[in-house]
């Protein structure tokens, strides 16, 4: 018995017509009779008997009527549900996982958009770590942002942005002026980032296939404070060009091109497969998305 054969039922009884019925449901006459015995042999009753012009339900059809009703409203209801979500009325908390270059280029973005347009929602920020894809499996997490390499199947991901590397320097530095020579690269004391969920690994990567001398100085494990570092400081350091471009409106701080040809590396949201139809995930995803996908944002990609 599937759903096919109670609509027949239901039309049957309603219209008193086999052909009646066939019409409604947009059905050939013969396909509504072949269906209609089905019914028949499986409730070992004839269901329905003509009584001159029409079709009368037999007492064992009237006792069905009543659930097969239910049960037809019940399936239209599954058929058309769409999860409603509001966002300028919704208290949902969403939980992100992001890196703290994140808070800088996306954070500031979204808490004034939500702010304005969905005012009680909130956020949980929360590192990237090797449990993130569990996290997002299990509902802990409902978005990750970043370079996050280690998913397996059932996860989803879309391109925010690709961006490369510059060099972040300080305005006032004794002995870089004007342009970032190689010399001047592998002769300065470096700053150096690394921390899982960022790309930072393939610029380590190019520096060393290149053979690239560096002094590090400091290796951080965060973008926190790093701006203030340079400036106060004759060090320098390699940085997305999404910080570098925030960094550069201190007019103590000046970025430079690296000294060699860039790394570049995508940073993408990812979501489980279990959430991919969330209605607020899904409204989520979409207004990240286009905070880095505008003409102007896509401009800065060089794409």
């Amino acid at each position: 018995m599937d759903i096919r054969q109670l609509q027949i039922f239901h039309e049957v009884y309603r219209a008193k017509s086999v052909s009646k019925a066939a019409d409604s449901l947009e059905m050939g006459q013969p396909t509504v009779s072949i269906e209609l015995n089905k019914l028949r042999k499986h409730f070992n009753d004839p269901l329905f008997v003509r009584v001159g012009n029409s079709m009368q339900a037999t007492a064992v059809a009237e006792s069905l009527v009543g659930h097969i009703t239910d049960l037809l409203d019940k399936w239209k209801r599954i058929a058309e549900f769409t999860e409603d979500f509001e966002p300028s009325v919704s208290t949902r908390k969403f939980t992100i996982s992001m890196m703290d270059i994140s808070h800088i280029v996306l954070l500031p973005k979204l808490v004034t958009y939500l702010h304005a347009n969905a005012p009680s929602i909130s956020l949980e920020i929360v590192p990237i770590t090797p449990e993130t894809p569990t996290l997002m499996s299990n509902g802990g997490v409902d978005l990750a942002i970043g370079f996050v390499s280690q998913l397996k199947a059932g996860f989803y991901q879309q391109t925010l942005f690709r961006q490369q590397y510059e060099c972040l320097v300080s305005s006032n530095h004794p002995r870089i002026q004007g342009e970032l020579s190689l010399q001047d690269y592998e002769r300065e004391g470096h700053v150096v980032f690394y921390h899982q969920g960022t790309g930072h690994s393939i610029l380590e990567q190019q520096i060393k296939k290149l053979g690239i001398h560096r002094d590090i100085y400091i290796q951080l494990s965060s973008f926190l404070g790093l701006g203030l570092v340079i400036e106060k400081s004759d060090l320098i350091t390699s940085v997305p060009t999404r910080l570098s471009s925030i960094f550069a409106t201190n007019p103590n701080l000046r970025t430079y091109p690296l000294p060699f040809e860039s790394p570049r590396y995508t940073i993408k949201q990812h979501w489980h497969a279990r959430f991919h139809q969330d209605a607020g995930s899904r409204w989520l995803r979409k207004i990240i998305y286009e905070f880095f996908n505008t003409a102007e944002n896509r401009s800065l990609q060089g794409d």
